[in-house]
């Protein structure tokens, strides 16, 4: 007899029926087990959405020029209390810049980058951008210019990977005195008033009665991912 030839038993193919039975259970188990991972995850990333920002403060455009030497922004990001600040830094401080090697009202050129990503529940209290511009002189004294401020741009439509490019042209509000014995006082001091707390511009209800001048803008350019808002419910077009 050959050793390429195969012992037939009678018992051989109860056990071939056996082993098979054997692998169709565990693959069934296997299947599940995936399926099951698949909804964990599932429902794992749909617990919440996330939003990511890049972009930068680009310039500043005063038309009449900034009446200061140097210009430099403080930038602040708020948000409700839905959500968190997954990554990314949420206060920030550009360079000093000038445009006095060319025309008074040229652009005065930041390019401070701004990357966060957020992630929340509930779009209440959708994330805002608070700038405070300041100018100081030679001698080194600071003065405030005004405030910007501007809700971070919103895409829910599009497919994920794609990103949509945002300019926006914010106008730069400057506090004004409410009575001239203040405004006096303001122009021999050499001092801009200033808000205690510039978050009031966020809440229309606080800010309101405050008078402010509209003087120049603030150009920022932000690009926006965002992710899981449609396995929420939330369906929004760019």
């Amino acid at each position: 007899m050959d050793d390429s030839e195969e012992t037939c038993y009678p018992g051989n193919d109860s056990q071939s029926k056996a082993s098979t039975k054997t692998r169709r259970r565990k693959s069934t188990k296997s299947t599940s087990t995936a399926c099951k991972s698949d909804a964990m995850e599932d429902n794992f990333t749909a617990s919440y959405f996330s939003l990511c920002i890049t972009g930068q403060i680009v310039s500043a455009t005063f038309p009449l020029g900034p009446d200061k030497e140097f210009v430099f922004c403080r930038y602040e990001l708020v948000a409700g209390p839905d959500w968190q600040l997954a990554s990314g830094p949420q206060h920030g401080l550009t360079q000093m810049s000038t445009n006095k090697s060319g025309h008074f009202n040229d652009k005065i050129v930041f390019n401070m980058p701004v990357e966060v990503t957020y992630k929340s529940t509930s779009p209440f209290g959708w994330p805002q951008i608070l700038i405070s511009v300041f100018g100081q002189n030679g001698s080194g004294d600071e003065c405030l210019l005004g405030y910007a401020h501007v809700h971070l741009p919103v895409f829910g439509s599009q497919r994920e990977g794609d990103h949509c490019s945002v300019l926006n042209e914010v106008p730069i509000l400057m506090p004004k005195c409410q009575s001239m014995l203040a405004d006096v006082t303001s122009w021999l001091l050499r001092r801009q008033p200033e808000l205690k707390d510039p978050k009031v511009l966020l809440d229309n209800l606080q800010s309101k009665g405050l008078c402010m001048e509209s003087y120049g803008t603030l150009q920022l350019q932000l690009h926006t991912i965002m992710r899981g808002a449609r396995k929420l419910g939330y369906h929004w077009h760019a």
